[in-house]
């Protein structure tokens, strides 16, 4: 199944969610209408809600409960796409220039915080502590994934742990939490609550190493924003891990040291276009995405305890095989 098959059992509902993010973002002041039409107007897969409204519809009807979070979920991540090309200081996402690179740093703040007010005025609407709180819990831990992981920027003596913390902090949980929450306004069981929030937990981990894989292995145009942008930054991902072990001792060594050395200045780009012929030459990205295949392999076994509708679990799966398939 391709992307649009595996989300048809909820493309009505997908369509509601943007109707109410449309809602949400009308302004009196016309500037901040066109700012959002910047954002919203070239389209994403709408991966989260649409994870939370399958979720839902695996355990009945989608409700207008659900809709609205999914809608509030969208603009969270939203948000986190404009902060994150600021950190990074990134010139493209979808295909086109950045918020930052077209409006300036200034307004990408702004109007990135101005999305998560618009999120938890929604969130506020109908009164659901479970939900404000589970989105916040997810929202917290993107942040501290994302300071973490500036913290230990340009140290490749973090190990896999250290790395999975990171990865579940910034991306896995905040799947994790919409799988779940999608579940919750399905009033499905807490068992089955339960086994919906580890398999989209182990999905995000899996996801998450798949990017990192794709900031390797692919280039700008295949994935709609830069690629080779995590090794310039210093962030030490999989793929460079495994390098390490497959080096001789001495030359990962002098590889260490050297990205070590280049903190607080510019990474030479010559030598992150070497670190990456290394990565493509002894395998890494392939060998990071057998270990993100155990994690989709992991998430299947969650889903698969759960209860629920067979058609939409089977979407599930197939959506869980995209999540680490795709090429952007």
């Amino acid at each position: 199944m391709n992307y649009l098959e595996i989300i048809s059992p909820v493309k009505k509902e997908l369509e509601s969610v943007e109707t109410i993010i449309g809602k949400y973002l009308k302004s009196e002041f016309k500037a901040i209408d066109d700012l959002s039409e910047y954002i919203f107007s070239t389209r994403g897969k709408l991966i989260r809600p649409a994870l939370l409204l399958l979720s839902c519809a695996l355990f009945s009807r989608v409700n207008s409960r659900a809709i609205k979070t999914a809608a509030a979920v969208e603009l969270v991540h939203s948000a986190t796409l404009v902060h994150d090309d600021i950190i990074d200081n990134a010139a493209i996402r979808r295909g086109k220039p950045s918020f930052n690179k077209k409006f300036g740093n200034t307004a990408a703040v702004l109007f990135g915080d101005y999305l998560y007010c618009q999120a938890f005025e929604i969130i506020s609407k109908f009164g659901e502590k479970y939900i404000a709180e589970n989105l916040l819990f997810a929202a917290r831990s993107m942040c501290e994934g994302e300071i973490f992981q500036n913290i230990v920027n340009y140290n490749p003596d973090i190990g896999f742990n250290e790395y999975i913390k990171i990865i579940e902090s910034k991306t896995a949980r905040f799947i994790s939490k919409c799988a779940e929450l999608g579940a919750y306004c399905a009033k499905a069981s807490p068992a089955d609550v339960e086994n919906i929030r580890k398999f989209g937990l182990n999905m995000g981990i899996a996801f998450q190493i798949a990017d990192d894989v794709l900031d390797v292995s692919s280039d700008d145009k295949t994935i709609g924003k830069p690629a080779a942008k995590d090794l310039p930054e210093g962030k030490i991902t999989l793929p460079l891990m495994l390098l390490f072990d497959k080096l001789d001792p001495k030359i990962s060594a002098g590889i260490i040291k050297k990205i070590k050395s280049a903190k607080n200045k510019k990474m030479d780009p010559g030598f992150v276009s070497k670190l990456m012929s290394l990565c493509r030459q002894h395998g890494t990205p392939a060998l990071s995405m057998g270990i993100a295949q155990k994690y989709t392999a992991r998430a299947i076994s969650y889903l698969n305890k759960a209860g629920g509708d067979k058609k939409i679990k089977e979407a599930m799966k197939a959506f869980c095989e995209f999540m680490t398939s795709r090429n952007s």
